[in-house]
């Protein structure tokens, strides 16, 4: 028997030697595994490209934050303004001319951008970077809080386009707010209802 463990002990010890034989001459090749970074999949967002949108939610949600243009922020502020007085008092005269003297301004601001003439004044040249210019400029998250409470005052009624002077103004004026109600008379019915109640 202990022959037999002899000989494979031998047998066992010269495998070994072999294998560790062929190892020194080849320096060692160990199996060795290497970290690398994780290729993103390009159907699966990435956190670079998912910031920046989140970020811009929140802002738009939580801040009235502007694009910093003084002369812009003066008409948002006028037409913000207008709309929450309208708002309170939609059957008095002086708060409608307001409302529509500040949609008016306003929409005049955004028509000189979106219809520029090329060239001038940094103006592009082509039609859809105007276009594209002029939707950006308008849509900060203040003129979001602006077309939200301009939509509300319309929604009282008692503003139609018969209210604009015809022309460029009156054809894009309500794209802030949607359509006034069918009868532009209600502002005052409606008032009249909600105190009644």
């Amino acid at each position: 028997m202990s022959t037999s463990r002899f000989a494979l002990l031998a047998v066992g010890l010269f495998a070994l030697a072999f294998v560790g034989t062929s190892l020194v001459n080849k320096r060692f090749p160990v199996m060795a595994m290497r970290v690398m970074p994780v290729k993103p999949y390009a159907r699966i967002p990435t956190e670079e490209s998912v910031e920046p949108g989140l970020r811009k939610d929140w802002e738009a949600s939580k801040t009235s934050q502007s694009d910093g243009s003084s002369e812009r922020d003066k008409l948002r502020l006028e037409l913000l303004q207008a709309s929450n007085a309208y708002k309170q008092s939609p059957c008095e005269g002086t708060m409608k001319k307001n409302l529509v003297a500040a949609m008016t301004n306003y929409t005049q601001a955004w028509h000189a951008m979106a219809f520029c003439r090329p060239g001038v004044g940094g103006c592009p040249s082509k039609v859809d970077d105007r276009l594209d210019a002029a939707a950006a400029a308008f849509k900060s998250p203040a003129d979001f809080r602006v077309h939200q409470a301009l939509r509300e005052a319309i929604d009282q009624g008692g503003i139609s386009l018969d209210d604009f002077p015809p022309g460029p103004i009156r054809d894009h004026v309500f794209g802030w707010s949607g359509p006034p109600p069918d009868e532009p008379g209600a502002a005052c019915l409606t008032a009249r209802h909600a105190n009644g109640r």
